[in-house]
Order: C-alpha cells, then sequence, then structure tokens
C-alpha cells in the first residue's frame, strides 16, 4: 500500500509539472495580455506553483490543493478564449464567406491577389458565383519545405467544366508584425485561416518566390457526387470560421488535418491513432492507402513523377485563368512522360 501511495505521488507531481510547463507557455503565446505578463508569466506561475507543490511540513494539503486550483483556473480560461482581433497581414485581411443555396454558391471575398517576383504581392477580393453542379474533379496540392521531411503545406484545387480551379488553403492567419511559429500554433496562439482562391493566386503565390516553392500535383480519385459533397462542406466550415473564428492548431487543426476532419467517412476515414494524420509531410503515402491518389509508384517516386518541372510562365501571360492552369498542367504531363521515357529506356 505505501509503494501504491508513492507511486500515486509521484505520477500526481509529474502532471502537475506537466501542467504547468504546458500552460507556462500558453500565458506566453496568450494574445491580448499585456507583454509582460506574456514575458514574467510563465516564470511567475512556476514559482507559484513550486512553493506551493514542493515543500513538505504544515498546511502541504491545503497548498497542494492551492496550486491544483490555480492550475485548474488557468487552465479553464485557457479553454474558453476566444481569437482576439489583430491586424493581419493584407493577404489575410479578409474572411471569405459562402452563401448556398442548392447548387449555387456565391462566395464573398475570393482571394485573386497578385504576385509578381520580386514585387510586393496586390491583395484583390472578387464575389464568385459557382455552379456546384458543375464541380468535375478535383487535385491534391503538397508544398513541401525544404528538406523537412515532416513538414508540408496541403491544399485541394476543385475544376469545374471549362476549366475554373478554385483552392482551398488551410492556413494560421498572420499578423503583420508577427512570423508563423509551429510551436505557437500548439498554444491557441494563432487564429485558423480557410483561405479559398483562384490557382493563380494561391499556387502562383508560391512560384512567384524566390526561389520558387516547389508544388506537386496529384488528381484525386473520388467521383463529381462524392467531391461535391465534400466541398460543401468545406465551404459550409469556411464560412462558419468567418462568423466565430477558432484557433489553429498545429496538432488539430492544421493544413491536413482540418481538412481530414471536415471530410465525410466516405471520402476519408482515418483513424485517430495514424500518426500520418498529425504529420503533413507523411501524408502521400497515407493519401495513398486511401485510395484517394494513385498508388502505382511508391510515394517517393510518385512525389517526383507529380512535381510541377520546367519554366512556369506568369498568369499575366494567358488570356485567362483556365488557360495558365491548363499550362502548369501541361508542364507537369510533359515531366512524367519524360520520367515514362527514361524509365523505360533503362529496362
Amino acid at each position: 500500500m505505501q509503494r501504491l501511495r508513492k507511486l500515486i505521488s509521484s505520477a500526481t507531481s509529474l502532471l502537475v509539472a506537466l501542467a504547468t510547463l504546458y500552460l507556462a507557455f500558453a500565458i506566453h503565446y496568450w494574445l491580448g495580455w499585456p507583454e509582460l505578463v506574456r514575458t514574467a508569466g510563465p516564470f511567475a506561475l512556476a514559482a507559484t506553483v513550486a512553493a506551493l507543490w514542493l515543500p513538505t511540513g504544515r498546511w502541504r494539503r491545503l497548498r497542494r490543493l492551492a496550486a491544483a486550483a490555480l492550475l485548474g483556473t488557468l487552465a479553464i480560461a485557457y479553454a474558453v478564449k476566444a481569437p482576439v482581433p489583430q491586424d493581419w497581414i493584407p493577404l489575410q485581411a479578409r474572411s471569405v464567406t459562402a452563401t448556398i443555396d442548392g447548387d449555387r454558391a456565391v462566395l464573398t471575398n475570393f482571394s485573386d491577389a497578385l504576385h509578381r517576383p520580386g514585387e510586393p504581392s496586390i491583395p484583390r477580393w472578387i464575389e464568385k458565383t459557382l455552379d456546384l453542379s458543375q464541380l468535375e474533379a478535383a487535385d491534391l496540392i503538397l508544398q513541401p519545405f525544404g528538406n523537412l521531411e515532416a513538414f508540408e503545406h496541403v491544399m485541394l484545387s476543385f475544376r469545374f467544366t471549362g476549366g475554373q480551379h478554385v483552392v482551398v488553403s488551410m492556413e494560421a492567419r498572420r499578423a503583420v508584425s508577427e512570423r508563423f511559429n509551429a510551436l505557437a500554433g500548439f498554444f491557441r496562439h494563432d487564429e485558423l485561416f480557410p483561405m479559398i482562391g483562384s490557382e493563380r493566386d494561391l499556387l502562383w503565390a508560391r512560384m512567384a518566390r524566390t526561389p520558387p516553392d516547389e508544388l506537386q500535383v496529384y488528381p484525386l480519385q473520388r467521383d463529381a457526387d462524392q467531391l461535391r459533397v465534400y466541398f460543401r462542406r468545406v465551404l459550409s466550415f469556411a464560412d462558419g470560421v468567418a462568423h466565430e473564428p477558432k484557433f489553429y492548431s498545429t496538432a488539430t487543426e492544421s493544413c491536413l488535418t482540418t481538412l481530414i476532419r471536415i471530410a465525410p467517412e466516405t471520402f476519408a476515414h482515418v483513424p485517430w491513432w495514424d500518426l500520418r494524420r498529425w504529420v503533413p509531410g507523411y501524408s502521400l503515402g497515407l493519401f495513398q492507402d486511401l485510395g484517394l491518389v494513385s498508388d502505382d509508384l511508391p510515394p517517393e517516386d510518385l512525389a517526383k513523377r507529380q512535381t510541377i518541372r520546367g519554366a512556369v510562365e506568369p498568369p499575366g501571360a494567358f488570356a485567362d485563368d483556365e488557360s495558365w492552369s491548363h499550362h502548369i498542367r501541361t508542364l507537369l504531363e510533359r515531366h512524367g512522360a519524360a520520367i515514362d521515357a527514361t524509365t523505360a529506356d533503362r529496362e
């Protein structure tokens, strides 16, 4: 019995230490609190909990109850806090909203910004009307981050009759004075920003950088009816976030996890214990196992084949957005054909 009590006491102390550490980080990243509180608060919390919890002797039980009450009060406040308004970067200044009536969807603040290499981007927001019955296909877009295998950005591009594309990207909304911090994303710091816009905006924005970002394009293996159900969910989710902001989470509400969470189970069911659900950099193998993308090649070989290569012309060189979307997919087809030809020669 004595050993069991010691074990319970040790486990409780460890839990208190972990809770203190987590809440200390939460205070540091707690937007809306004064800078002094965010800087000194974590140390004050750790010192207070240690002073109440660790000493033995008189009033020990009462002191530990006080420490638990302090942590519990902070935890409740942390759980119910809401994102605070900020001065957002121009490209994320407006939130998209969606009004759906039957097969007609009207998107307000549809992003169609202009990007020029070496020059500031020009934000542009338009109203976009979509006929959902014309949605016919979709592509998975992956954006690797250098040599960091675990990190990628995940997007979807939905294609409508006539070649029009609508890109969906779940992002962390950035304030003018801050840069994205993946660690902060674990502590309810950033606001989730569902970005919906054109390919010449969301895709070209990445290709127009110096050096250009790499993009991989994978056709989704789902029929049009499944895609329409999923796209409606995406629009409804984005509209809900516009009216009631929620936090971005590196773990549970990211570019990948959000898209998986709102997907119908018939579209993509991923159990919570599958680690690939939480790590975007390993998502390609997951999507292959789900039957969402081709599994004819191993993930590494498929990624090389489906990467856009060659000199990508800017959208302004084409008559319309549809022509530019066709251009980048033509480059992709040529690159894939070249790889196939090389493979055939070796065999």
